[in-house]
């Protein structure tokens, strides 16, 4: 019986856990797909229109989660994370921006092919 209150307990605290995810007294925007792929145009140097970086030092965004890559986003326009390019080019970036961004890179489906056993 222990665990069935347990797992009430944490359905409960659901609703909560969701609110500490969205940003302070702000909601999340909904992003749009196809803006977010005009807006990618600036992303495109280092990211890849397709979210598979183009650069070493820069990370794929391809089907990555639009939670994860709006968080990131909101992370350097704070300056609370910290990188010479990403902290210049999302500090103009909108709330708007970010949704689009977020969702055009997580839209996109990614594939793995594992290699074959010697």
């Amino acid at each position: 019986m222990a665990t069935m209150d347990r797992l009430i307990r944490m359905i409960a605290a659901l609703p909560l856990a969701l609110a500490l995810l969205a940003p302070a007294g702000n909601a999340l925007a909904a992003g749009d797909a196809a803006a977010g792929k005009e807006k990618a145009q600036q992303c495109a140097v280092c990211h890849g229109i397709d979210g598979l970086a183009k650069r070493p030092d820069a990370p794929h965004l391809a089907g990555e989660s639009d939670l994860y890559l709006s968080k990131q986003l909101r992370a350097f326009r704070s300056g609370e994370r910290q990188n010479e390019m990403m902290s210049i080019i999302a500090e103009a970036l909108s709330d708007q921006d970010i949704a689009d961004l977020a969702a055009w890179y997580s839209a996109i489906k990614v594939t793995v092919e594992l290699p074959q056993a010697p």
